[in-house]
């Protein structure tokens, strides 16, 4: 399932909870679809994927077309969609702290609509062939039901402990995360078993092995699972990872995160969240993001990857999760550009975006608003292609834009060109010309390779406007703080080039969350002089 992990969620909520509440689910032509009612019709085909809109208690289907229509109204938010390995099915359970009066588990029956709830003190579904399976509160037993609306209980050869949950379904066995002593392991450590029909407890890592998790996910063969974690430090420092194993081999521990120039630019570095994991054919999608509560959240921090073999392959930015079908089909949850900040008497929700479906002839278009997660069918997964790469970001010249999005002078930015490749050019004579009102130290600079290749990186940073001029970086002329909802906190070209300039953190008592200004030898400063000539002054000082 592409979403926040149960353990996640709770903070996400905090600065995006409110986000597109009142909006409908969009047919392909606009509007509510409603003419399937909770029934597929002769104008829907065979689902292909299923999405949850918690504000509107519901979950949607929809069609290879992109055709939608409600699959089950919801009495309680819904935690851990599954689909049955043959499509056929749909399983989940009432979300924890939205289910005062007790938790359910529901199997929907996809061909009739019929969907049956079954009140079970458990923890988290997956199927086991044709049954879902969960694991009960007391962790003696596997729970197991059918599509006939029978119920069997397999008991545990190991029992388990009582916050122990089913992580993701299997051909032949399920994996349950189980979670370890804090004596023993440290807060928030599980281990991680296989159990099979018979409630036989296999280790899956060796037994007793410390890892953090958040959400499984099973591989379209059954064969494989993979799961995002969330090292703890605090309330606002997690630390994402991911990690893939085969049912009955050894745990093979790959890289827990990508190290490219699109991680580095989104500066997530030691807080960062999965915000969405799923399989796509032979590998993983994942997407990494900041911490919804504790930091800003522009799209372009959210960073989607696909994961094979241990190799990471960037395939996009703007997206909370990203999921691939067969025949080309494609599905994505987008960041939304400005969310709401959170009202007390709103309810708590994930982070919400428009899922935006590409059929198999490439046309794209929002199928649903409101969107927390989505999941394609195992046969939908199974046949996905391996996703092409994105490029990496790159700026190949002077930004037109500030760092808060006003246009940058025509003429002052046509001067930071020259000053930017003459600097490439290691032509130092041009750049003593250009710098002929500049201070001694700027000049002195210009005499070193170090000092032209920060000229040069100092010039691919977004400017900030002052008072006949502009400050490269714009930074230096407005500070701003990582942290949601202030009046200060960063865009993301601002985080975009904090990345760039690697700048510090500064000492700060005014704003919650972590403020940043660059130190003086950062700062580069043009100015209109007299007759409106472009000048550049130097090093700029508050």
């Amino acid at each position: 399932m592409r979403r926040l992990g149960a353990g996640v969620r709770r903070a996400a909520a905090l600065a995006m909870a409110a986000a597109l509440l009142g909006a409908g689910c969009d047919a392909p032509g606009g509007g509510d679809d409603t003419s399937g009612g909770d029934r597929p019709n002769a104008t829907h085909g065979a689902p292909v994927l299923a999405f949850v809109r918690p504000a509107a208690r519901e979950i949607v289907l929809a069609d290879a077309a992109g055709r939608t229509w409600r699959g089950a109204k919801l009495s309680a938010r819904a935690d851990d969609v599954r689909w049955s390995p043959d499509g056929s099915a749909l399983a989940w359970i009432d979300e924890e702290y939205d289910s005062p009066d007790g938790r359910r588990l529901h199997r929907l029956d996809i061909a009739s609509g019929r969907e049956r709830t079954t009140p079970c003190a458990c923890r988290g579904v997956g199927f086991l062939g044709d049954a879902a399976a969960t694991v009960n509160t007391s962790g003696d037993a596997l729970l197991l039901y059918t599509a006939d609306g029978r119920v069997r209980r397999a008991e545990l050869s190991t029992p388990v402990s009582p916050y122990a949950r089913v992580a993701a379904g299997g051909r032949d066995a399920v994996t349950i995360a189980d979670l370890l002593p804090e004596e023993k392991a440290g807060r928030g450590q599980f281990q991680m078993l296989a159990v099979d029909r018979s409630g036989t407890v296999r280790p899956f890592r060796p037994a007793g092995a410390p890892t953090a998790f958040s959400e499984g996910v099973q591989s379209p063969d059954g064969r494989r699972v993979g799961w995002s974690s969330h090292d703890s430090g605090g309330a606002c420092w997690n630390v994402g990872s991911v990690r893939v194993a085969t049912y009955g081999r050894e745990v093979r521990e790959g890289p827990e995160r990508p190290a490219d120039a699109a991680m580095a630019g989104a500066l997530l570095e030691d807080r960062l969240h999965v915000t969405g994991i799923a399989w796509a054919g032979e590998g993983l999608t994942v997407t990494f993001g900041p911490m919804a509560g504790c930091q800003a959240v522009p799209p372009e921090r959210y960073v989607s990857y696909y994961l094979r073999d241990g190799a990471w392959r960037f395939i996009g930015s703007g997206m909370l999760a990203v999921g691939y079908g067969a025949k080309g089909r494609a599905a994505r949850l987008l960041a939304p550009e400005r969310p709401r900040a959170e009202k007390p008497t709103e309810a708590v929700l994930p982070p919400l975006g428009g899922l935006e479906f590409t059929d198999g002839d490439g046309a794209r278009r929002v199928i649903g608003t409101g969107v927390s997660s989505f999941v394609f069918t195992s046969a939908e997964s199974a046949g996905a292609a391996v996703p092409a790469a994105a490029p990496q970001p790159a700026r190949a010249g002077v930004a037109r834009t500030t760092d808060r999005g006003e246009p940058v002078p025509s003429h002052l930015r046509a001067l930071a060109q020259r000053i930017r490749d003459a600097a490439e050019d290691d032509d130092v004579e041009a750049l003593r010309a250009l710098c002929d009102h500049c201070d001694d130290e700027t000049r002195a600079a210009l005499r070193t390779t170090e000092g032209r290749r920060e000229l040069v990186r100092l010039l691919s940073s977004h400017p900030g406007l002052k008072e006949h001029g502009i400050v490269f970086p714009g930074l230096a002329a407005h500070r701003c703080v990582d942290h949601p909802a202030q009046d200060i906190t960063c865009t993301a070209a601002q985080i975009q080039d904090i990345a760039l300039l690697d700048i510090p953190e500064a000492e700060q008592d005014d704003y919650e969350g972590t403020v940043y200004e660059p130190e003086f030898e950062q700062r580069l400063q043009l100015r209109t002089g007299s007759g409106g000539k472009a000048l550049w002054v130097g090093r700029w000082a508050p």
